[in-house]
């Protein structure tokens, strides 16, 4: 049988037609690395670009800096959930697939254990595999006579963590992550004789440090400023693979190998000025650790740069419920893209607006977004529109407070 949709799959020249297989992402480039590196999903400043280096508040749970936690409201426990979903487009060499995916993407919960000490914990996606394609090639030495692969991956890494933050001077804060990254990823290839499936499983630690510096300059002028850090970390993956014939034999076997995920630093900037918030933000990420199976797609460093900005009119005073709504909106820009195909690079930029509004005893945040992808000669071009909403509660804790 002959595929009569076709695409072109980083190069490879294979046709392939294409479904979603996984509810975080249906990227056939997630089968390369570690799967696709999950960012801009869950927060509640998603719609101002995902800014958050220099960010704080008394409801904002920022662990991307985790010293942002000396801010939250010192009577309240915070709780928050994250989920998302988005339409997904890609196009190379002419052809064109479509996916729709959607998940929760982060649970986390913070509060002031004693005074100067904070503390949050919090689940959220690391990276995600999910694709599937067939490829249909002209058997060698019989013109006329085809036969097809099918392609197909699922699975990822989740991070669980434990952020704590310390109020070192009144205007000074330092926080830390450690976390443990963990999951399972499976690949397979199946033909008419043979199928050959490929398990991982990866576990690894991290740690990254924030600071943060915030002073009041006016009656309504405050200054935050932000840097963080991330270690690279080594992570140890267990790979079992099985290939069995059409005469139902199989054979395994497991071999170790590991991935050093990317260590980062980055810096960012916030202005609160009257009912105004702007910010920015630069991040580098030394994607170049990682490494590709397929030597024609290779990962290299890149930088970030992202900037947003919120307009608060009249906070919880106000009895009218378009006063005590936030209204965001938010850019960013990534050169070059981490990925390269072919030695093709590019760039990935992304917009974004959304709203916040007051409900019941917390908020709910909401954003769209468009995220681009262009890499020169047709490699890829990718579009992504999506909506993420964040809800944040805050119940009073201070009866229980040591």
């Amino acid at each position: 049988m002959r595929v009569t949709k076709y695409g072109w799959l980083l190069g490879l020249m294979l046709p392939l037609s294409a479904a979603a297989q996984n509810v975080m992402t249906s990227s056939p480039y997630s089968m390369f690395g570690i799967g696709e590196i999950t960012t801009g999903l869950y927060g509640s400043n998603t719609a101002m670009g995902g800014v958050s280096t220099g960010m704080r508040g008394k409801m904002l749970l920022n662990m991307d800096n985790p010293a942002a936690l000396t801010a939250i409201d010192t009577c309240r426990l915070l709780v928050e959930v994250s989920a998302f979903a988005k339409w997904e487009a890609y196009r190379s060499k002419g052809d064109d697939n479509q996916a729709f995916t959607g998940n929760f993407s982060r649970f986390a919960m913070a509060g002031r254990i004693i005074p100067r000490w904070y503390m949050a914990a919090g689940l959220t996606p690391y990276s995600s595999v999910g694709y599937y394609f067939q490829s249909t090639q002209e058997l060698e030495g019989s013109p006329g006579s085809y036969y097809t692969s099918v392609f197909s991956g699922d699975g990822g890494l989740s991070k669980v963590y434990l952020s704590n933050a310390f109020l070192v001077l009144p205007s000074l804060s330092v926080g830390v992550n450690l976390g443990y990254i963990f999951g399972n990823m499976t690949q397979a290839e199946t033909q008419s004789t043979m199928a050959i499936s490929q398990k991982l499983f990866g576990q690894s630690f991290t740690a990254d440090f924030g600071v943060q510096y915030s002073r009041r300059l006016g009656r309504e002028l405050n200054l935050t400023l932000g840097a963080v850090y991330g270690l690279p970390q080594t992570m140890r993956l267990e790979k079992t693979k099985t290939i069995t014939d059409n005469s139902t034999s199989a054979s395994s076997n497991m071999k170790k190998v590991s991935q050093t995920l990317p260590q980062y630093i980055g810096a960012g900037a916030s202005v609160e000025y009257k009912k105004m918030t702007y910010a920015l933000d630069y991040m580098y990420r030394q994607y170049s650790s990682l490494t590709s199976a397929d030597t024609r797609v290779t990962f290299h460093d890149s930088h970030e740069l992202r900037a947003g900005a919120c307009y608060y009119p009249d906070g919880y005073s106000s009895s009218s419920i378009w006063q005590r709504m936030d209204y965001k909106i938010g850019f960013g820009l990534s050169s070059p893209y981490y990925m390269h195909v072919r030695g093709q690079s590019g760039i990935s930029w992304r917009v974004s607006a959304g709203l916040g509004f007051p409900l019941m005893n917390g908020r709910l945040h909401t954003a769209f977004f468009y995220d681009r992808v262009d890499l020169s000669g047709n490699a890829l071009k990718r579009g992504i529109t999506g909506f993420t909403v964040t809800y944040t509660l805050s119940e009073l804790f201070y009866k229980v407070k040591l």
